[in-house]
């Protein structure tokens, strides 16, 4: 009887800048859907949830001794990513190294630039990886595998990187496996901070869409622009799934847009109630704010809703156009004392520092976060990463962008994209968290309103670090 093929998909260690920590769901998706091949055996290693330094990563890839590693990775991962890729190589130079996520996908040809890395896969993974794994069983240890006609998928070719453009994308969500939530420490999640700041519990993170019909330039367009949907009876299921099997009452919804078929995202809260399972909902990566109605948020509530993020970003109608954002600045206000009334824990999400921002405008911003009903926020200054409309916008006006991927936005530097000087710039981002965060009413309402008092510590701990001052680098 052959062996198993193995496979072993690795997160890389978390930068300590970032706070939070969350179940990684890619590679759960990867591992469900490459798992229906016959003969396949995949283990994930979270080596921050594993609390595995790297000093002993190849005495773990050893002792797994898989056929091809899997590498996913957020841009602030990559130093991360590039050392896991160095590891495999040292266990075994022969041993593929395959790395996908945001950034791969956003940077693919300087990531194929790593001698260390053999493939890259771009944007939606699932059908590309697969592909690659049957090519890669099929050729063997001593075959040379044909990757040429792999759709979405970077590889060498005589010496030079070729890039498959992505012409498919999974039309049909509910086709996709359930993640293969048996492959992680689940329990260990419930340690860390999690995106929402709500709960202390196990919990699990879910996608209900892919993709955003939105083009904002600061955003990595990793799932294309095609908006796709889970029916809710298939997202209903999964959450039965978790519910039952693992015992799990709280999931944070992560799309980029859950609510744009607003008659969709009410008719998922619906059934929730009528499924008689008590939940806690977190909406943390931000819903559409102004495509909102008073019957959703009644909805969301039934249903267990407890927390919702606001990307406003910026209060400037002059910018909200050029950055293809064109939020309604007055219908996510209005949204954001509906959902306060509705007893949901509102957080928001502001940048500060675009590129031709007027101080007028800056202030603009400061004040519409300030004087929202919002119980917290992010108040980041601009990043302009390499590979995104921002910095093409940032270039144009002889402006720096960003190459030095560590960086992301909690770190301590940034740049200085407008014509603003430097520190009025900090002097008004000072103001915003300073006035937002110590205000009495608000600390009240944040007191008041925490889902779970337990992680009042956790957001003091976390206003201690917003209220630290920052430099322009």
């Amino acid at each position: 009887m052959a062996e198993p093929y193995r496979i072993l998909l690795i997160k890389p260690r978390r930068n300590e800048e970032q706070p939070t920590l969350m179940p990684p769901l890619g590679c759960m998706y990867l591992a469900a859907f490459v798992r229906r091949q016959s003969d396949v055996d995949v283990r994930i290693m979270d080596m921050t949830a594993e609390q595995l330094p790297y000093g002993r990563l190849a005495e773990a890839i050893r002792a797994y001794d898989p056929h091809v590693v899997g590498i996913s990775a957020l841009t602030y991962e990559s130093s991360g990513m590039d050392r896991v890729a160095s590891i495999a190589k040292s266990v075994r130079a022969d041993l593929p190294v395959v790395v996908g996520g945001p950034h791969p996908s956003a940077y693919t040809q300087r990531v194929m630039e790593n001698a260390d890395i053999d493939y890259a896969v771009t944007g939606e993974g699932e059908l590309t990886f697969d592909d690659l794994v049957r090519v890669l069983r099929e050729a063997g240890t001593n075959g040379r595998p044909d990757v040429a006609g792999i759709d979405g998928l970077a590889f060498r070719e005589n010496g030079a990187v070729r890039i498959n453009p992505r012409t498919r994308y999974i039309d049909d969500l509910d086709s996709i496996p359930f993640p293969a939530w048996d492959l992680i420490p689940l329990p260990v999640y419930k340690k860390f901070i999690r995106m929402s700041r709500c709960g202390t519990n196990d919990y699990m993170v879910i996608f209900t869409t892919r993709s955003c019909p939105y083009k904002c330039l600061y955003c990595h367009q990793v799932f294309g622009k095609g908006f796709r949907t889970r029916s809710p009876e298939n997202v209903l299921a999964e959450i039965r799934a978790l519910h039952d099997t693992y015992g799990i009452r709280h999931f944070e919804i992560i799309d980029d847009i859950f609510n744009l078929d607003l008659p969709r995202a009410k008719r998922i809260f619906d059934m929730i109630v009528e499924s008689g399972m008590k939940l806690r909902l977190t909406f943390p990566n931000g819903v559409r704010g102004d495509h909102l109605d008073e019957e959703f948020f009644v909805k969301a509530k039934r249903a267990g809703v407890v927390f919702m993020a606001f990307a406003v970003e910026t209060a400037s109608p002059r910018l909200q156009r050029k950055l293809q954002k064109n939020i309604n600045l007055e219908r996510i206000r209005h949204n954001i004392s509906l959902a306060l009334k509705h007893g949901i824990f509102c957080h928001g999400f502001f940048m500060l520092g675009f590129p031709t921002e007027t101080r007028a405008e800056l202030l603009a911003t400061s004040d519409f976060a300030i004087h929202s009903d919002l119980h917290t926020a992010n108040i980041f200054v601009v990043n302009p990463f390499e590979g995104t409309g921002l910095a093409d916008w940032a270039k144009e006006i002889g402006k720096p962008v960003l190459s030095q991927f560590e960086r992301n936005y909690f770190s301590k530097e940034f740049v200085n994209l407008t014509d603003v000087p430097d520190a009025e710039l900090n002097r008004i981002r000072k103001r915003t968290v300073r006035r937002f965060f110590l205000s009495p009413r608000r600390a009240y309402r944040v007191v008041r309103d925490l889902p779970d008092k337990d992680n009042l510590w956790a957001l003091l701990m976390l206003l201690l670090k917003r209220l630290a001052l920052r430099s322009t680098g």
